[in-house]
């Protein structure tokens, strides 16, 4: 009952501004959708979403029943969250009898997953009337909760997290219940868009001319996507003090970006610290990426805009589009000629084949998508032979998994108290599209830098976030799977209200990590190496290590130095044998505190040698299979000056651009 009431009230408050101004009228209508969606789990091929409307500007709250309705949600997430346990595999997915199959119609094009790359595709190419597209997804649709972006930590002790776990890590981790990561991934309509910080930032113009010339392609060059990232984007700029630079936004497409409101004082006094000492604050947008700036965020008034909710949602009346929830891929079936030809997944615990005429795209993450191609037979040929799984085509993947290494463990004290008020009164700001609900993970700022390694390039090689007072919550020691002894050590006993907290990221990682099946039962989780922090010269650490200290001299600056900034949390137990503060007490901290940020990519790497490990080709077409490509993180070549998000959805911009040209216009 809760999970629909809470997708029904969710709904009513996207288009809840449309003149309707009765939350029951909407309960009711949507009530609807779930009395069609209890036949769908029945027969999935006939189900189609009703297009709710995607006007969302202008909406207020006008009914303290609906204040009231989302406040007892949010206190029972919250409590929920500290006992809800994560699923360790995806038994739940199993059928009753694996050979008892059934055979569905066939399609155009089926795409695997529908996080951004995925539902970005999925939009694109039903633009063409007669082409006929599946999308398959393994979770459901978003939410009440997933609405509300500073839900963040709840949201990921919910259905929509998949709760991967790394592999016991040696260089990294080293403070968290036996050294494991905590790798969370959203499952769902959005995928992780659905339970990540939603920060939009592209990545550096010098990313995508060196993307460009690793893969020997120049439509991957800054000057060709700039306009690609135009064409999605729907920028609302609501902070009129935040410097942006017109001519690279785009105003008319379904990505919405905005900055979160009100600005934080703390966030204001750590700019200034900036301009202090000479860092530029601008659009770290625009191109090469650097500078400090109030963050871009990917919300629309204030709430979570989520993949599905900004690509899926406003299409769902086309006839051409049929989304299969709740149903979980196996296998990609690959004929003797070497073409992908159809997909094997299973709903509600029954066997489904379905076939693609054209192609299959696979959009199921920097995780998963290495695990249904080598359960497929698509993957490193020793590997594959080890579980007896026949070999379609050798290749390296889930060789080159890359993440941004990020050190959580930095935080400060100031004399400026965050007021607290009633969760009544946070949810009312929300519902005007401001307030602490309306900051995903409560993150407010930015700020990239050259590194030792990249200086004097204008390329940016460390990111800091800027997360200000009431950051921690009661779900800190779990989300990040901390032991005891190295929480009391850095967050129990700091004053949430008055301090802030830095999230200190190495860009370019040179860390190499692997994904490989633990067997070849599709429903094991994969095995997930991310091996942060090991690459054999020490730039991923160093990386970190010059982070602090250019945040330990910007705290010491006029503009911190009036909120009385003094760092706080440690030392730690584990460093015992340094002295606070020197360089090898910050290393030892750094690798008992360093993890990932939600930015796993490169596991299909992308580049036009097969025999060097790249899987993909420039046009994200898997080497020696035809009919089949991928549309997610796992193509990049390399972790990019940004966050992942805005670059996944120019690789589904990219890939339907390429089908496009393929199928429509004749082009080979």
């Amino acid at each position: 009952m809760y999970k629909i009431k809470n997708v029904t009230v969710q709904l009513f408050l996207i288009i809840g501004i449309t003149g309707v101004n009765s939350a029951d009228y909407w309960f009711q209508q949507w009530d609807k959708v779930f009395d069609e969606l209890d036949s769908f789990l029945d027969k999935p091929t006939e189900f189609q979403f009703p297009r709710p409307d995607n006007n969302f500007d202008g909406f207020q709250n006008q009914y303290s029943e609906d204040v009231q309705f989302l406040t007892n949600v949010i206190n029972q997430v919250r409590e929920q969250a500290q006992i809800f346990e994560l699923p360790t595999n995806a038994q739940e997915y199993r059928p009753f009898n694996e050979y008892f199959v059934t055979e569905l119609e066939s399609y155009d094009f089926i795409i695997i997953g529908a996080g951004p790359g995925g539902s970005i595709l999925a939009n694109r190419l039903t633009e063409v009337p007669e082409w006929n597209v599946l999308l398959i997804e393994a979770g459901g649709l978003p939410d009440n909760v997933t609405d509300i972006p500073n839900m963040y930590f709840e949201v990921e002790y919910t259905q929509h997290n998949w709760g991967f776990l790394s592999t016991p890590q040696s260089t990294a981790c080293l403070g968290m219940t036996d050294r494991i990561c905590p790798l969370a991934r959203g499952r769902g309509l959005g995928g992780t868009t659905l339970i990540n910080g939603l920060v939009y930032a592209r990545g550096s113009s010098i990313d995508f001319d060196r993307w460009s010339e690793q893969v020997g392609d120049s439509r991957w060059s800054y000057s060709s996507v700039l306009p690609i990232f135009k064409r999605t984007e729907r920028f609302v700029h609501r902070d009129k003090e935040a410097p942006i630079y017109e001519p690279i936004h785009g105003r008319n497409g379904f990505f919405n970006v905005e900055h979160h409101l009100p600005r934080s004082p703390q966030l204001n006094a750590w700019l200034n610290a900036h301009k202090e000492l000479g860092y530029p604050i601008a659009d770290y947008n625009a191109g090469t990426g650097l500078g400090a700036a109030h963050a871009q965020l990917n919300t629309r008034n204030g709430r979570t805009e989520d993949a599905g909710t900004s690509f899926l949602f406003p299409i769902l009346s086309r006839p051409n589009l049929k989304i299969l929830l709740n149903s979980y891929v196996t296998k990609i079936l690959i004929d003797k000629n070497k073409r992908a030809y159809g997909v094997v997944f299973t709903h509600e615990h029954k066997v489904y084949v379905v076939k693609a005429s054209k192609e299959i795209i696979l959009s199921a993450g920097a995780f998963q998508t290495p695990q249904i191609l080598m359960l497929s037979g698509i993957g490193p040929r020793n590997h594959l032979e080890t579980l007896d799984i026949p070999v379609k085509m050798d290749l390296e993947v889930g060789s080159s998994l890359m993440d941004h290494a990020c050190y959580y463990g930095l935080n400060f004290w100031t004399n400026y108290t965050e007021p607290v008020l009633p969760l009544e009164h946070y949810v009312q700001q929300f519902l005007q599209g401001v307030g602490p609900l309306a900051s995903p993970g409560n993150n407010h700022g930015v700020a990239f830098y050259e590194s030792q390694f990249t200086r004097g390039t204008g390329y940016p090689d460390i990111e800091i976030m800027f997360i200000p007072s009431n950051a921690t919550t009661d779900l800190s020691q779990r989300a990040f799977r901390l032991t005891d002894q190295t929480y009391e050590d850095v967050w129990a006993y700091i004053n949430r209200i008055q301090s802030f907290v830095l999230y200190i990221i190495s860009l370019h990682s040179d860390s190499i990590g692997t994904v490989r099946l633990a067997s070849k039962d599709p429903f094991e989780y994969p095995i997930i190496d991310n091996r942060f922090l090991s690459d054999p010269h020490g730039r991923d650490i160093e990386r970190i290590y010059e982070g602090i200290q250019i945040m330990l001299d910007i705290a010491k600056t006029r503009a911190m130095k009036k909120l009385g900034t003094t760092i706080q949390g440690g030392p730690l137990r584990a460093c015992s044998r340094h002295k606070y503060l020197t360089k090898a007490y910050w290393y030892c901290a750094i690798r008992q505190m360093t993890m990932n940020i939600y930015h796993p990519v490169g596991t299909c790497r992308m580049g036009p040698y097969p025999e060097r490990g790249d899987v993909v080709d420039p046009e994200c077409k898997v080497h020696g299979v035809k009919g089949l490509r991928i549309s997610d993180a796992s193509v990049f070549p390399f972790p990019l000056a940004g966050h992942p998000t805005a670059a996944v959805v120019l690789v589904g911009e990219m890939v339907s651009d390429f089908l496009k040209q393929e199928y429509l216009y004749g082009r080979y």
